[in-house]
């Protein structure tokens, strides 16, 4: 195997000026999304932990992946991900960057410790597509309004498709207790790492907690943005 950076590339180099800019292809045989060590063959030769230009890219690449290559004399980096149009490849490499984010206005009380719906479920936030990183950013937000003199409400998520997290502590909650009567609208940014590749379905989900007699917690204007990252 040849390493990047050693001073024998002479399989992979044969093809190419002494100095320049050139361009050539190749295909990713090792990936680790979290460091951006690699092993990529070009020409039959082993490359070792190519640079990458566009450090986007790091969170997308996987084995198998066709990459352009940019060289100029003995450097060398990773330009990209070759997709060609109209692929599953290329619609799955749309996916992974695009922003997914859906809101229900209606304002709905809940009274239960349980996590569950209110009468209009959601937010849902479907056909999330994630990468090899298996994290994306999840944005909760929500009005909430403690309609009793004691306890909160709380927002959080469920995620069901390739990986399936209920709700609890982790993924954690937007919360809210009081004082009574107070509505503020508050948004919380979750980090919703371990995820295995592929669609993912977040729907949103409501707790009231340590309620006194007869008190209820009203959610309102909810939204779930989620991020691939």
């Amino acid at each position: 195997m040849a390493s990047y950076g050693s001073d024998d590339l002479t399989p992979v180099l044969a093809a190419q000026p002494a100095a320049g800019a050139g361009y050539r292809q190749g295909i990713v045989r090792e990936w680790n999304p979290n460091t951006a060590e690699n092993v990529v063959e070009v020409g039959g030769a082993l490359i070792t932990n190519m640079p990458v230009l566009n450090t986007n890219e790091v969170l997308l690449l996987a084995p198998g992946d066709v990459v352009g290559i940019l060289t100029a004399g003995p450097s060398w980096c990773i330009l990209g991900r070759l997709t060609v149009p109209g692929t599953p490849a290329a619609a799955t490499a749309l996916n992974a960057i695009r922003t997914k984010s859906v809101t229900v206005g209606t304002y709905e009380t809940r009274t239960s410790a349980i996590w569950g719906d209110l009468t209009t479920p959601g937010p849902v936030v479907t056909d999330v597509v994630v990468g090899p990183s298996g994290r994306c950013l999840v944005f909760i937000s929500s009005t909430i309004t403690l309609l009793t003199t004691s306890g909160g409400g709380e927002m959080a998520y469920a995620i069901t498709g390739a990986t399936s997290v209920p709700t609890g502590d982790d993924p954690p909650a937007l919360a809210w207790y009081g004082p009574a009567g107070s509505g503020p609208t508050m948004t919380r940014l979750v980090l919703q790492e371990g995820l295995n590749s592929g669609s993912h379905t977040f729907t949103a989900k409501y707790s009231a907690v340590d309620l006194g007699v007869g008190g209820s917690v009203r959610f309102g204007d909810r939204n779930l943005t989620v991020i691939p990252l």
